[in-house]
C-alpha cells in the first residue's frame, strides 16, 4: 500500500510542470483575422513579426486597430477582467500585415 503513494507524487509533479510549461506560452501566437471589408490580415501577438514574402499595401489606422482588437480576443479571454498590468496578456506587442488575396 505504501508503494503507490511515492509513485503518484512524482507523476503529479511532472504533469503540473508540463501544464505550466504549456500554459507559459499561451500569450504568444500568430493568427489570421478577417476585417469587415473582407481583407485578411495576419497578426503576430507577442512574437517577432514575420513580414509576408510578397509586399502588400499597408493597413490604414482603422484596419490596423480592427485587426489588433480581433487578434487579441484570445488574450482577453485568458487574462479575465481583473488582470495585473502590464503583462504579455494585458499589454501585448502586436504586428499585423495584410495578406494577398
Amino acid at each position: 500500500m505504501n508503494r503507490p503513494v511515492p509513485l503518484t507524487l512524482p507523476c503529479i509533479a511532472a504533469v503540473a510542470c508540463i501544464s505550466v510549461a504549456a500554459a507559459a506560452q499561451d500569450y504568444a501566437y500568430t493568427v489570421n483575422v478577417q476585417l469587415r471589408d473582407g481583407k485578411t490580415v495576419q497578426c503576430a501577438v507577442n512574437q517577432p513579426p514575420q513580414a509576408p514574402l510578397v509586399p502588400e499595401t499597408a493597413l490604414n489606422t482603422d484596419e490596423r486597430v480592427e485587426a489588433e482588437v480581433l487578434a487579441t480576443q484570445r488574450l482577453r479571454l485568458l487574462s479575465g477582467p481583473r488582470a495585473p498590468y502590464p503583462t504579455p496578456y494585458t499589454a501585448p506587442a502586436i504586428t499585423c500585415f495584410a495578406l494577398t488575396r
